[in-house]
């Protein structure tokens, strides 16, 4: 009787023993499976991003200056294909094949203004800044030598996220920045503040409306810090 009671008690220790391990590998598996889901959640979430980068960057579309004397049809061709817009001298010849090119493609083809000597802003050196966008940036530039301004020490910055670049430059660099949204905005902020820093809402102005601000802007009084 004694051997029997002892039996059971071993089977009864035995189920037991037998459940804890059960349990045991339960939570185990359980968490194995979380940690493999979650691990295929973030790869699903990187990926996903990834290819929203691509098309964002596929979507985006650039403007370009072109200094070429005769705009060809390999000119055109020769673009990136997120290229919307082109700017060309005033005196440039464009070809026929050039324009037919330019119009499958959706470009728009611009010429620059040469403003007339008695027209011309000061020759205050400006440097143009574009962190995202550095052809437009580009573009700018060469519009402004086409208009006779030269690149220096000045600094307009293009950007998309205009309010967060004017905090940067006020809060990290210690200049006095103002954001840019209409022309109107140009000769009310340098009253007021005397600006070091111009910075261009490009969500609002576009290539043309920029390159005329920043000719307004180099008439405006600047203060070296």
């Amino acid at each position: 009787m004694e051997r029997d009671g002892d039996c059971g008690l071993m089977k009864t220790e035995h189920d037991r023993h037998t459940q804890k391990l059960n349990a045991s590998e339960s939570v185990n598996i359980a968490e194995i499976v979380r940690q493999v889901l979650a691990r295929l959640d973030s790869i699903v979430e990187t990926k996903n991003k990834t290819q929203n980068t691509g098309l964002a960057t596929q979507n985006q579309k650039i403007s370009a200056a072109l200094t070429d004397k005769i705009i060809t049809s390999r000119t055109i061709q020769a673009l990136s294909k997120q290229t919307s817009q082109i700017f060309v001298s005033p005196t440039a010849i464009i070809t026929p094949s050039a324009r037919d090119d330019a119009r499958g493609r959706d470009i728009e083809i611009q010429r620059t203004v040469q403003l007339p000597d008695g027209q011309q802003p000061d020759q205050q050196k400006i440097e143009i800044i574009d962190y995202a966008q550095p052809e437009r940036a580009q573009a700018v530039r060469q519009q402004l030598a086409f208009r006779g301004i030269t690149a220096g020490t000045g600094k307009i910055v293009l950007s998309e996220t205009p309010a967060k670049e004017v905090h940067f430059q006020c809060a990290r660099n210690n200049e006095v920045a103002v954001m840019i949204g209409s022309y109107n905005d140009i000769q009310r902020f340098s009253d007021e503040l005397t600006p070091t820093v111009w910075v261009l809402d490009m969500q609002r102005l576009t290539i043309s409306a920029a390159v005329n601000a920043v000719s307004q802007i180099s008439k405006t009084r600047r203060v070296d810090r």
